[in-house]
C-alpha cells in the first residue's frame, strides 16, 4: 500500500512539473501565442459577415466561443508532446515505473499547463477585442469546470498516438488529418447550431462536437446544447472509456514490437 501511494505521488509530482514547465518555455510557442488573437478576431469577423444574421449568438459571444474553441484546440495533438512520451518507452521497459501511467501525467499536465498559458492570454486579449472582463471571466470560470475530464480526453488521445508513434516510428501523417477532422466537425470555426439541418444533428452525434463545441457552448451560454450535463458527461466518459481500451491493445503491441527487436 504504501509503495502504490508512494507512485501515485511520484505520478502527481510529474504532471505537476509539467504543468510548471509550460511557463518556463514559452518562448517556443511565441508564434501560437501571437497568431491565437489573430484566429479570434478572423474566426469572429467571418462569422459576422456569414451566419450572424440566424442570432443563435451576438458579436462578443461569438469572440468568446471561438477564444474557447481555440484554447482547445490549440493545445490538442501536439507533436512535440508525443515525441517527449514515445522517447520514454524503451527506457521505462528497465525502471520501475509504468510508461503509462508516467506518459499520461505527463501529457495531462503538459495539456493544462498549455491550457492556462492560453487562458491566461485569453483574459488579456478580450477587452482589446471590445468583451468586458466581467464577461470573459465568467466562460474561463465555466470551463475550469470542464478542463480535467477534457484534459483527460487529450492526454488518452495522446497516448495513443504516443503508442502507435512506437509500433510506427513516424505517425504525423496520421496527426496532421486526424486533428483537421476534429476542427472541421468539432465546430471551430463556428458554432455547430448555425449549421443547417441534418448536417447540425449529424455532427452533434460525433465525438469532436463533444470536446469542442459543446464545451465552448457551455462557456458562452451556460448550457450545453440538446442536452443536459449528465448526458455530455455520459457521452464523453464513454469516448475516454473507448480510448482506454485501444491505448491498452497499442501499448501492449508496441511492448512485444521492443521485445521482438531488442528494445
Amino acid at each position: 500500500m504504501k509503495i502504490f501511494l508512494k507512485s501515485i505521488r511520484f505520478y502527481f509530482k510529474y504532471s505537476w512539473f509539467n504543468i510548471k514547465e509550460q511557463f518556463s518555455d514559452l518562448g517556443s510557442g511565441i508564434v501560437g501565442f501571437l497568431l491565437f488573437p489573430f484566429f479570434i478576431w478572423l474566426v469572429a469577423r467571418l462569422w459576422g459577415r456569414f451566419n450572424s444574421y440566424q442570432g443563435n449568438y451576438n458579436f462578443n459571444e461569438i469572440l468568446l466561443y471561438v477564444g474557447a474553441t481555440e484554447i482547445l484546440f490549440m493545445t490538442f495533438l501536439r507533436p512535440p508532446s508525443l515525441a517527449r512520451a514515445s522517447g520514454d518507452f524503451s527506457l521505462s521497459l528497465a525502471r520501475p515505473r509504468s510508461w503509462v501511467a508516467m506518459s499520461f501525467s505527463g501529457l495531462f499536465g503538459r495539456c493544462l499547463g498549455a491550457r492556462t498559458v492560453f487562458i491566461l492570454l485569453f483574459l488579456f486579449i478580450m477587452p482589446l477585442l471590445g468583451v468586458k472582463l466581467s464577461l470573459a471571466f465568467k466562460v474561463i470560470n465555466r470551463l475550469f469546470l470542464l478542463l480535467p475530464l477534457l484534459g483527460v480526453f487529450q492526454a488518452l488521445v495522446s497516448l495513443l498516438f504516443a503508442s502507435a508513434q512506437v509500433l510506427w516510428t513516424e505517425t504525423n501523417y496520421f496527426i496532421l488529418p486526424v486533428s483537421k477532422v476534429f476542427l472541421a466537425l468539432g465546430g471551430v470555426f463556428g458554432p455547430l447550431v448555425d449549421f443547417g439541418e441534418p448536417w447540425r444533428t449529424r455532427l452533434l452525434f460525433f465525438p469532436p462536437a463533444d470536446v469542442f463545441f459543446q464545451p465552448a457552448h457551455f462557456c458562452v451560454k451556460g448550457e450545453f446544447y440538446r442536452m443536459n450535463p449528465g448526458q455530455w458527461l455520459t457521452r464523453v466518459l464513454i469516448i475516454c472509456t473507448a480510448l482506454g481500451v485501444l491505448n491498452f491493445f497499442f501499448y501492449r503491441q508496441a511492448r512485444r514490437y521492443h521485445q521482438s527487436f531488442g528494445g
